[in-house]
């Protein structure tokens, strides 16, 4: 071995060196198993945290055992393959994610401990529902020129009014709609006065018994514009119509009484006058 040992300095390369342990048992893998496994244990107690890193490297899918419970949990994780000491982990403890980073001395395949900090739980909110819609209502009535009006507070106390109501004068009853308008929601009598109490109501008497709600003003009625009247045009003159009389031919004239000596005169003819 010394001779093997010298051959090889002469030729420039150092031999190797062999180093035992020295012990009761000898060296063996299970001191150094041992050893490993009791250093990842005791460096491996980290701090969990809420707040996510700028960077996240693994997302922990197993299992996770929570071994002791608490204000400060304690869970063991189980390093994934492909993760080193240094990178960040998530995981996910009763529905809450947490952000662990592997502490040096632990390899894929070894577990950790990781405090978990107990989160207090969220009560649910419950849901406020909105209050019931209660519309108001009013009657109107028009007994031959007495009027009544009358506001209920809920719709069902004015059809109970409403079934008591005389049959021999006209009545509407009105009810608040959601928009905070009123409308008629049953009528009797006849179209005119029904027509009449709609009328009043919207613009008189919703303002007397609903102060809280805006009356609605009658609507404005465009005034007629009468067209200025301007005086008529004289009448024109008739045509003048220029008659032109045309002269009457002139009878010819009558011969010379007994122009002719041999003609007898004429019937009623003056005798010729001789002379003498």
């Amino acid at each position: 071995r010394r001779h093997s040992e010298r051959e090889t300095a002469s030729q420039g390369e150092m031999p190797p060196r062999h180093f035992h342990r020295r012990g009761p048992r000898g060296p063996g893998p299970g001191a150094v198993l041992v050893a490993a496994t009791a250093g990842a244990v005791a460096g491996a107690a980290i701090a969990g945290s809420r707040r996510r890193p700028h960077r996240v490297h693994h997302r922990y899918a197993d299992r996770v055992v929570v071994v002791q419970h608490g204000a400060e949990r304690r869970v063991t994780l189980i390093c994934p393959a492909g993760l080193a000491p240094g990178m960040v982990m998530e995981l996910v403890v009763d529905g809450q994610p947490f952000f662990a980073t592997i502490p040096g001395g632990v390899a894929p395949g070894m577990q950790f401990t990781v405090i978990v900090p107990a989160v207090a739980p969220v009560a649910p909110v419950a849901a406020v529902a909105p209050p019931a819609f209660v519309p108001a209502a009013a009657i109107v009535s028009d007994n031959h020129g007495t009027w009544m009006r009358t506001r209920y507070e809920t719709l069902k106390g004015a059809e109970a009014a409403w079934s008591r109501l005389s049959l021999f004068y006209a009545s509407v009853l009105f009810v608040q709609t959601r928009t905070g308008t009123f409308t008629a929601f049953k009528d009797y009598g006849t179209g005119a006065a029904v027509a009449a109490i709609k009328k009043r109501f919207h613009h008189e008497f919703l303002h007397e018994l609903f102060p809280e709600f805006p009356s609605h003003p009658p609507p404005v009625q465009a005034a007629l514009v009468t067209p200025p009247t301007y005086p008529a045009a004289p009448a024109a003159p008739p045509p003048v119509v220029e008659t032109i009389l045309e002269p009457l031919p002139t009878p010819p004239s009558a011969p010379p009484a007994y122009a002719d000596d041999d003609l007898p005169p004429a019937s009623g003819a003056p005798p010729p006058a001789y002379g003498a």
